[in-house]
């Protein structure tokens, strides 16, 4: 399972598609709102990549500290701590890091392959970032 986490967080920080990570009625909550559907989510995380790589924003996520439990019928809860860095713009003069939980409830489908049927984001903390000077102490 924390390879499915590595290799969705991979995808969406290159634009290749997630779909095939997703159920087909799988559903994302975040803050902004919620969307359901494998190919609604897989056009969200597209779209955001997008909107990225025209900026000149540069993105990077982990998700530590994976902890899995058996909810049967194949299915696992897997909550992890998300941190995400952002950077902004060609010289990277500023940036965010946001940091949170994730909760992912996860299915292994008959075709042994393990695919997320829920993805929920709870930001707890985000911080602004600026570059320190060149010879500033």
């Amino acid at each position: 399972m924390c390879a499915l986490l590595t290799e969705f967080t991979s995808r969406m920080e290159s634009g290749e598609p997630i779909g095939d990570l997703l159920q087909e009625n799988a559903w994302l909550q975040t803050p902004r709102g919620e969307v359901r559907g494998r190919t609604e989510i897989a056009k969200l995380f597209l779209t955001l990549f997008e909107s990225r790589q025209r900026s000149g924003q540069v993105s990077r996520h982990s998700s530590l500290d994976v902890r899995v439990r058996d909810l049967g019928g194949n299915r696992f809860e897997v909550r992890s701590l998300l941190m995400a860095f952002s950077l902004s713009g060609v010289e990277a003069e500023a940036g965010s890091l946001l940091i949170g939980d994730q909760i992912d409830i996860v299915e292994l489908d008959s075709d042994a392959v393990y695919r997320f049927v829920a993805r929920k984001l709870t930001p707890a903390l985000e911080f602004s970032l600026t570059r320190k000077p060149k010879g500033g102490h």
